[in-house]
């Protein structure tokens, strides 16, 4: 009879193991599954996130260009002002250049063909003030067509 019991509680604990691994084996593919939904979720949200942060660079770059042209206007002697500004748009521009190229490498180099002039000729010892205004309208132009097309898309 201790023998059968012995026989019994051994089979009984096979039993369970195997239940029990099958089961936790269950649990990791759902999880497996619930990991790869949430990955697939992911970029969409990082897409997100990138486009707001892009949105809010080229707005601080726009900012910077309308902070130049107000000073170059306004004191177009004023060169430490200008080389000053000309510094802060550099500045705003640079977290925001490569996200602009993978987004749209045409309106990338179509922008930047009057940007870098201009942030050249602000940072002169004696910058051209009708010139900077003018690349600053240029360059203004089109980031905001380039903002325009993130919009619709």
């Amino acid at each position: 009879m201790k023998k059968l019991n012995l026989l019994l509680l051994s089979v009984f604990l096979i039993t369970a193991v195997v239940v029990s691994a099958c089961a936790s084996g269950n649990d990791s593919e759902s999880s497996n599954e619930e990991n790869e939904q949430k990955s697939e979720q992911a970029p969409k949200n990082g897409e997100e996130n990138s486009s707001d942060s892009l949105n809010k660079g080229i707005e601080k770059v726009l900012t910077s260009l309308q902070e130049l042209k107000n000073t170059a206007e306004t004191s177009p002697d004023d060169t430490d002002n200008i080389n000053s500004k000309g510094k802060s748009l550099s500045e705003n521009w640079e977290p925001i250049e490569e996200k602009v190229e993978e987004q749209n490498p045409d309106a990338y180099e179509n922008i930047e063909e009057s940007l870098y002039p201009l942030i050249g000729e602000a940072q002169k010892e004696k910058p051209d003030t009708n010139k900077v205004t003018k690349l600053i309208e240029e360059t203004t132009e089109k980031l905001n067509q380039f903002k325009g097309k993130l919009s619709s898309s």
